[in-house]
């Protein structure tokens, strides 16, 4: 069972649950699929791909959107990674609806643009928004099972753990802006799931004393 996202979320699709866009992943999937074609026939097509305030204020507008196509490889593995990718936004669209999806992914992706335009920290990656999206699914159904490069079982759950491990390691090895960064662009899982785990912790807290 998927956990029950806070009240001002669901109130928020009652109201405006029209602008959810539908097969959001295959989207992104095309997206990156461009991005991986363009990197791989002109690696410095990337310098026109990253989100740069600076430039966008002086009329690169397409940089909001080319920075979501910069693709997490530029090998073989690309099919699975965009594999992964759309099973991934196909599970969050069938547990939440197109409304939902689209909040969480579209939350992550202007709480990154703010954080660049305050700070002028350029965006090169989607890896985190990807990140985030894979931990959702994680805490929502830990259980499930993928198939890594469509051979090796793996428990969602182990894959999620993994990330996190990643982003640990980022944030403590990173500079003060990535950490910045890295914090900023994980308010969409905390706006989600904040309250969840704020209520797992009263409970673990209430456990504690009560053996006490």
């Amino acid at each position: 069972m998927s956990i029950q996202t806070p009240r001002f979320i669901d109130n928020l699709e009652r109201r405006y649950h029209r602008f959810g866009i539908e097969n959001l992943g295959m989207m992104l999937v095309i997206l990156q699929g461009v991005g991986f074609l363009a990197l791989k026939f002109a690696p410095l097509v990337i310098l026109k791909f990253v989100f740069i305030p600076e430039l966008f204020l002086r009329g690169e507008v397409w940089r909001a959107l080319t920075f979501i196509a910069l693709p997490p490889t530029v090998d073989i593995w690309i099919v699975f990674a965009l594999m992964f990718l759309y099973w991934i936004m196909q599970i969050l669209e069938q547990t939440w609806g197109p409304f939902k999806t689209t909040l969480y992914l579209f939350s992550g992706l202007i709480l990154s643009l703010a954080y660049s335009f305050a700070t002028g920290y350029p965006l090169t990656t989607f890896l985190y928004i990807e990140f985030s999206l894979v931990f959702a699914v994680a805490i929502n159904y830990p259980q499930e099972e993928i198939h890594l490069m469509g051979i090796i079982p793996l428990r969602i759950w182990m894959l999620g753990l993994f990330y996190l491990l990643i982003v640990i390691y980022d944030f403590a090895m990173g500079g003060w802006l990535l950490r910045g960064y890295i914090l900023t662009v994980f308010g969409s899982y905390f706006i989600f799931f904040g309250q969840h785990h704020f209520q797992e912790l009263r409970n673990y807290l209430r456990r504690r004393n009560w053996r006490g």
